[in-house]
């Protein structure tokens, strides 16, 4: 849903895919800056952390004020 809201946002142009300090292999991988477009979807395939995938979105703003 998240990611939803940010790809209809004119103002988000590109995502950042973050994690925790303790994130898995996998989701280690994943951490980085996307086109919103392209965004891979969360949770992590593959995630192996005990508490399940530690990803989450940051959006990348073109402008902060109209």
């Amino acid at each position: 849903m998240a990611l939803k809201r940010m790809q209809s946002n004119t103002r988000v142009q590109n995502v950042i895919i973050a994690n925790t300090d303790d994130a898995c292999p996998a989701c280690r991988d994943k951490q980085g800056t996307y086109y919103k477009g392209d965004a891979p979807a969360l949770p992590v395939a593959g995630c192996s952390h005990a508490l399940g995938c530690r990803c989450f979105y940051e959006p990348v703003l073109e402008e902060i004020y109209p």
